[in-house]
């Protein structure tokens, strides 16, 4: 059996192979849809490709799998989705939300080895720690 590591990335071009068909496709269309009209109104121009994460809770407890125990992980219907843009003019990273209400657009350097400010916290230091 290959290594997680070593299995290829799902691409697909529509949504129902990750999501099915009925309600549960019907809701993702209507959240991709969101972030797609979003995307455009902050940034100005359609993503070149979405991402998506499932969802997991672990039943046996937080925090555990990073320090080396074991765990025993489930999916879970609940998922994150992202789009993205590459602009060949700008050397940042611009990270926004579709609340952008409550969290407001994050801009990085694009250093995979930056260090990140731990005193100024902002909710895009999750997406750099990723």
């Amino acid at each position: 059996m290959a290594k997680h590591e070593e299995l290829p990335i799902p691409i697909n071009n529509n949504l129902e192979p990750v999501y099915g068909g009925g309600s549960a496709l019907e809701e993702a269309q209507l959240r991709f849809d969101n972030l797609k009209s979003k995307f455009v109104e902050i940034f100005g121009h359609h993503p070149q490709i979405f991402a998506r994460s499932p969802g997991r809770v672990n039943l046996i407890g937080e925090h555990i799998d990073y320090e080396g125990y074991s765990v025993l992980p489930m999916a879970i219907r609940q998922d994150t989705i992202v789009a993205i843009r590459k602009n060949e003019a700008e050397k940042v990273l611009k990270i926004a939300n579709v609340n952008g209400e409550k969290y407001s657009l994050c801009t990085y350097p694009a250093d995979p080895l930056q260090e990140i400010d731990l005193k100024n916290h902002k909710w895009g230091h999750y997406f750099i720690c990723g």
